[in-house]
């Protein structure tokens, strides 16, 4: 049983160069700070964006700060991508993650999305376009480590065991590098999925 499957040239160049002009030039990119008591305020060294709820029927999300969210659907010019990577994967989405990598500085370090509003063994894709980053896939228990270039239109699908036996990260780099902008197809089961997509990678909230 594999935890992954990857795809390369998923997409064509030009389907690629599409997608990451158009994201780069119109997503409301922010980066979000947080606060954890055990850290302090935590301020993420990426670019991110959300789009998508875990039901049909949107409404604000109320925090008990006072903070409200106002989730945003999928826009229609993604659908059809959506269509595509739930043929291919056969799982359905209802939530777009979207991460910008400007440069070499920013990254992701080693975690797994085990939440449990994500449910057991949940398929999470991703689609990178722009610049080739690796992404590394941590065993648990050995240490292992699976390591991937992932580059423009290529197609990573975590699966199976993955979130639960396995960590992921994508390190920092030395050398300059371009942006890389990766897509994450997911599906929320409940409303705390929805909370933490938005809390965590935007920062539109507005006051009740």
């Amino acid at each position: 049983m594999s935890h992954y499957d990857y795809v390369k040239n998923f997409l064509t160049e030009n389907e690629s160069n599409y997608l990451y002009n158009r994201l780069l030039k119109e997503t409301p990119w922010t980066q979000v700070k947080y606060y954890k008591p055990e850290r302090g305020y935590v301020i993420t060294p990426r670019l991110t964006h959300a789009y998508g709820f875990h039901q049909d029927h949107f409404y604000p999300l109320k925090f008990s700060n006072g903070a409200m969210y106002l989730p945003k659907k999928i826009p229609k010019w993604l659908t059809e991508l959506l269509s595509v990577v739930q043929d291919y994967t056969q799982e359905t989405y209802n939530f777009i993650l979207l991460a910008q990598y400007r440069d070499e500085k920013d990254s992701i370090t080693f975690h797994s999305d085990d939440e449990r509003f994500l449910g057991y063994n949940p398929t999470i894709a991703s689609i990178t376009v722009g610049q080739t980053r690796p992404f590394l896939l941590k065993n648990k228990t050995t240490n292992h480590i699976d390591h991937f270039d992932l580059s423009h239109g290529d197609l990573l699908v975590m699966k199976n065991n993955c979130q639960r036996d396995y960590m992921h990260s994508v390190p920092k780099q030395k050398q300059p590098l371009k942006p890389r902008i990766s897509l994450t197809f997911r599906k929320a089961l409940n409303e705390a999925g929805s909370k933490n997509y938005y809390k965590y990678n935007t920062t539109d909230p507005y006051s009740s």
